[in-house]
């Protein structure tokens, strides 16, 4: 904790999946090679809130055990920020933390910054200081998986050419209706609870 105080403040080890992931192996395999590159290795994940963002990265580091995956508390990064240049010092020194942290443990790090638009929304400067440390990620043994919106994408991130540049876009569409069933089939198994029968509901009425 003391070698790393900008981790130990800023990070969280993400949770693990508590259900299996259903119908996202398309979008899995994308980041996958993506975090494969060894340049522009980085990935921004667009999708509504509730379409599974945070769960696509779960499922993912399930199956990637050659990584560590923190995950960035931005509410705590953005706290009590007297100006943006605070915003950037903090963010540069939470990634030389990760790489100092990444050498000496030899293993490559990811970074899961959910609402990632908060950054360009609120700190210019810390988009600045961004760019360069995502050029660099790949070498410094860095993967960044970034996720917003569409709307916050557009209006936020899409006009920062630069920075769109350094980010592979992967889109999470809207699960069809055999991937809905099947993930209520696996919630219904994990809580026990008994699936709707169409043919028990007629018989009632």
């Amino acid at each position: 904790v003391e070698r790393y105080p900008y981790m130990n403040m800023y990070t969280n080890f993400l949770k693990k999946m508590q259900r299996e992931l259903v119908g996202r192996e398309q979008e899995m395999m994308q980041v996958q090679a993506a975090m494969l590159k060894p340049e522009y290795c980085n990935v921004l994940l667009l999708g509504e809130a509730g379409s599974g963002k945070t769960a696509l990265v779960q499922g993912i580091m399930a199956k990637d055990t050659s990584r560590t995956y923190l995950e960035v508390d931005l509410s705590k990064m953005i706290a009590n920020l007297k100006n943006e240049n605070e915003m950037a010092d903090r963010l540069k020194t939470l990634f030389d933390e990760v790489s100092r942290f990444r050498r000496e443990r030899d293993r490559e790090i990811v970074l899961f910054i959910d609402e990632f638009h908060q950054i360009v929304q609120l700190s210019p400067a810390a988009v600045e200081v961004l760019k360069p440390l995502l050029a660099d990620s790949g070498t410094r043994g860095i993967r960044v998986i970034a996720a917003t919106t569409h709307i916050e994408y557009q209006q936020f991130i899409a006009p920062n050419l630069p920075l769109v540049e350094r980010l592979q876009r992967i889109k999470l569409v809207q699960p069809g209706v055999d991937v809905v069933v099947a993930i209520l089939k696996g919630m219904c198994e994990r809580y026990n609870v008994q699936p709707y029968k169409e043919s028990l509901y007629t018989s009632i009425y």
